[in-house]
């Protein structure tokens, strides 16, 4: 029976984590539905700084701060337009953070 009900709420997650949001626009009486795709903002839970990051092509980019204290820049991808954190490293992270006065939490994880 344990089992069962497992098995029930594992398929019960499976359909709802599918699901996609749906919205839709009005054109005069026709209701049109619109597939909503949900964008993560990148610069949720950070601050901006008023160090800068140089690319090796010579690119200038913002630094932003995480609540952790890590470090990153926003980059934008060309395929998909989509923007994403491209994290600067603990020693960049330490450093911005001991210039600003603010803690620098780093996570255990370490590189294999």
């Amino acid at each position: 029976m344990r089992k069962l009900f497992i098995a029930i709420a594992l398929v019960m997650g499976m359909c709802s984590a599918t699901a996609q949001e749906q919205s839709y626009k009005v054109n005069g009486n026709t209701y049109t539905s619109i597939n909503a795709k949900s964008v993560r903002d990148v610069r949720s839970n950070a601050e901006q700084t008023t160090f800068t990051w140089q690319d090796s092509k010579g690119t200038s980019y913002p630094i932003w701060v995480a609540s952790t204290g890590s470090c990153f820049v926003i980059r934008r991808s060309e395929r998909t337009g989509n923007e994403y954190r491209q994290y600067l490293g603990r020693e960049i992270s330490a450093d911005v953070c001991k210039r600003m006065g603010r803690e620098y939490k780093p996570t255990n994880k370490t590189k294999k």
